[in-house]
């Protein structure tokens, strides 16, 4: 009876310690699943916000250039921290709140970016306005230069215009040789052999001073020069005209008298009003006339 009475007790306990163990099995393994499933639905969780952050840089980075490129790096990494998590095959708290610390970290750097770009969009409209602004004032002032160009472009005409060279009292009178050489006043052509033409070149404070080329063309009553020893072209650059003689004349914008003695052959003077005109560096300045009988 006592040995079945122990073996009866063993037994018992033996039934006891395997329903305990059983039972010990069956919420250990409760709680490894519920531990893997909290697990799951924390990797769930994690790829849900980078997938979300991904979303804000593909906008980010369609809306500023000029942070592209620092948006792209922001997004390659969490793209490959992103990848990473879904290609793992075991989870474990540890590697789950690594995870979290990495998102933190990705999350601050990512609102550091989304702040200066927030600067930058208000810099550039900022500077936008301040464009617009200095582009209109711009324009206003290239009114305000058009305007001071045309008049300086008419005051730089009258001054060119007032500067030109202006010749008065101009004379001329027919010439006789005596026989002891010298010339006398005649009125007839049959006996002119020179003419003496004088002019007064008036003093003028805005013209250029230096070397002053004149030109004398006498025309006869036919229109014909008399004499022509040459040709010049005048300041249109397209007349040409023969002239009877030439003097080089020193300005210093004061007044000054020049005087010339034109030979001319007597043989060829016809009678009738003889045309004098003078050119001061191809500008034609002035005329006289002159009547041979």
């Amino acid at each position: 009876m006592n040995n079945n009475s122990t073996n009866k007790a063993i037994i018992v306990i033996l039934a006891l310690l395997l329903l305990g163990a059983i039972g010990y099995l069956f919420m250990t393994n409760n709680k490894l699943k519920e531990s893997n499933t909290f697990l799951e639905e924390e990797k769930t969780e994690i790829q849900n916000n980078l997938d979300g952050m991904i979303a804000e840089l593909d906008i980010a980075i369609s809306k500023n250039n000029s942070l592209s490129d620092e948006l792209k790096l922001e997004r390659e990494e969490i793209v490959l921290f992103r990848d990473s998590i879904k290609n793992l095959k075991q989870t474990n708290y540890s590697l789950i709140r690594r995870y979290k610390n990495k998102i933190k970290e990705l999350e601050t750097s990512y609102q550091e970016l989304a702040v200066l770009s927030e600067n930058l969009k208000v810099n550039n409209q900022y500077l936008t306005k301040k464009i617009d602004s200095v582009q209109v004032f711009s324009e206003g002032q290239k009114v305000i230069l058009d305007s001071i160009s045309v008049e300086n472009s008419g005051l730089t005409e009258k001054v060119a215009i007032a500067a030109k060279l202006q010749v008065n009292s101009i004379k001329a009178i027919s010439m006789k040789m005596r026989n002891n050489g010298n010339l006398v006043e005649t009125s007839r052509a049959s006996r002119t052999d020179a003419l003496r033409i004088s002019f007064r070149i008036a003093e003028n404070l805005l013209g250029e001073e230096g070397e002053k080329n004149a030109v004398i063309q006498v025309l006869n009553p036919d229109g014909e020069v008399v004499k022509s020893i040459g040709s010049t072209t005048l300041t249109d650059e397209v007349t040409v005209i023969d002239y009877t003689d030439e003097t080089t004349v020193e300005y210093i914008k004061e007044n000054l008298d020049v005087i010339l003695v034109v030979d001319t052959d007597r043989k060829q003077m016809k009678k009738g009003i003889h045309t004098v005109n003078v050119y001061i560096d191809g500008r034609w300045v002035g005329a006289s006339k002159v009547t041979l009988n």
